[in-house]
């Protein structure tokens, strides 16, 4: 079965009710209730400046990341399709370009590597597509459309519900995957999706699936894979209870060792390099976008916790900057999904993928 944005190819479809009893009773981890705890750290000497402007008169669908080019130039990967990628210049002022319009159904990550090519992630579609700096396509992974269950002997081939990548010095590459059974596009009314009780939730009037091949983020996972592709090593990042977690951000670490955020649970869940040898630290905040910035300082946006923190790679918390609030034209911060920090700590972004807006930072 493959899904495309306006035309599903399927064995059989079906409208809403047949399949929603299978779905509603999905074990979906929910995110902790507050209220938020604030870290008993200093806060960061930073203000906030004026925000990025969408352009072409458009406004910013939610904001799911954004990334720095090599020459600081600001990225900006949101879920309204005819502004979809926007480049600006390093203060966020200056449109630069828009292009790629309409490349995802549901963005969700976006990585620059250390070749300036930019990666770029469908969370709904299962693909990661890897771009060179003029944001032409080089080489997509992953099956648009598609999933199907783990098999450990060989790849499949396919995402089930991919978020976050980073790389090593080497250049491998570090999928993680698992959305917690949401993702649906914020309007599917010309779409074929899976039924789950998150697509009963989204606008529109799509057409069910029969089913899917497996349930869409049921594989919480992380995965290694070699330059071009090849996978060298996994690991299932599945809770005991069975409930299904969001497995929101990945990075290395200066020594190698691999970070993945495990966001309801508060955790970061530390791999070897080979995926093998782990243990855990748990954190009072939302574990949802690890960034390290030139000088190897690690930070982590904690989505509707509202803040940036600044930490060391112990995991103790250094600083923190933000509050969480529901007031899209403020400095309130509705989600903080990914972040990004300047080469000289000046100037942070924030990607805010509720209140649907790019927030700056500025150092006093």
């Amino acid at each position: 079965m493959r899904i495309f944005a306006g035309l599903a190819v399927a064995a059989a479809i079906m409208t809403a009710p047949a399949m929603a009893q299978q779905y509603n009773a999905l074990p979906v981890q929910g995110e902790p209730p507050g209220p938020v705890h604030i870290p008993d750290a200093p806060q960061l000497p930073y203000h906030f400046g004026k925000r990025p402007v969408a352009p072409l008169g458009e406004r910013f669908g939610n904001v799911a990341a954004i990334a720095l080019m090599p020459n600081g130039d600001l990225l900006v990967f949101n879920r309204n399709p005819a502004i979809m990628m926007v480049e600006y210049d390093p203060t966020g002022t200056t449109v630069k370009r828009v292009f790629n319009p309409n490349i995802a159904m549901n963005p969700h990550g976006l990585r620059v590597d250390r070749h300036g090519n930019i990666w770029a992630i469908d969370s709904f579609l299962n693909v990661i597509y890897k771009l060179n700096g003029r944001g032409e396509v080089l080489k997509v992974f992953g099956t648009r459309g598609e999933n199907a269950p783990w098999d450990d002997s060989k790849w499949n081939g396919m995402f089930n519900q991919p978020l976050d990548i980073a790389f090593d010095k080497d250049d491998n590459f570090y999928v993680v995957q698992s959305h917690g059974g949401t993702s649906p596009p914020a309007d599917c009314t010309f779409c074929a999706t899976y039924d789950s009780p998150q697509t009963h939730n989204a606008k529109g009037h799509a057409a069910f699936v029969t089913h899917s091949p497996a349930i869409p983020g049921s594989d919480p996972r992380v995965m290694k894979f070699d330059k071009d592709g090849h996978l060298l090593a996994s690991a299932s990042l599945a809770h005991a209870d069975g409930k299904l977690p969001t497995i929101h951000t990945v990075i290395v670490s200066p020594t190698g060792e691999v970070w993945v955020g495990d966001r309801a649970s508060q955790k970061i869940v530390i791999f070897d390099k080979d995926l093998k040898n782990r243990h855990e630290l748990q954190m009072q905040n939302l574990t949802c976008g690890f960034y390290e910035d030139a000088t190897g300082q690690l930070w982590m946006s904690t989505g509707r916790d509202g803040m940036v923190l600044k930490l060391g790679w112990d995991g103790k918390v250094q600083g923190w900057y933000g509050k969480h609030g529901t007031v899209r034209d403020s400095n309130d911060v509705g989600e903080g999904h990914y972040m990004a920090v300047s080469k000289d700590q000046k100037t942070i972004y924030i990607a805010d993928t509720v209140l649907a807006k790019v927030l700056k930072l500025e150092h006093n």
